[in-house]
């Protein structure tokens, strides 16, 4: 890069992204019908699909806003 600090509008994107992943994770957490079933296997599911999401979302910024031109 430049050198030039980051606009504001990215930071302001990554910050959205990490409220609406965390908001999802909330709802879910308080519309799941019956929690006695969840074990550890469906936590671990659970965080291998976000961290999955999240990676995505970071490799699809990464492509679009820090390519070399």
């Amino acid at each position: 890069m430049s050198g030039q600090p980051e606009p504001p509008r990215r930071i302001h994107r990554a910050a959205l992204l990490v409220v609406l992943m965390l908001l999802g994770v909330l709802w879910l957490a308080f519309t799941i019908p019956d929690r006695a079933r969840i074990n550890g296997q469906s936590l671990i599911a659970l965080a291998v699909v976000i961290v999955i999401a999240a990676v995505g979302g970071i490799g699809f910024s990464w492509r679009r806003y820090f390519r070399r031109r």
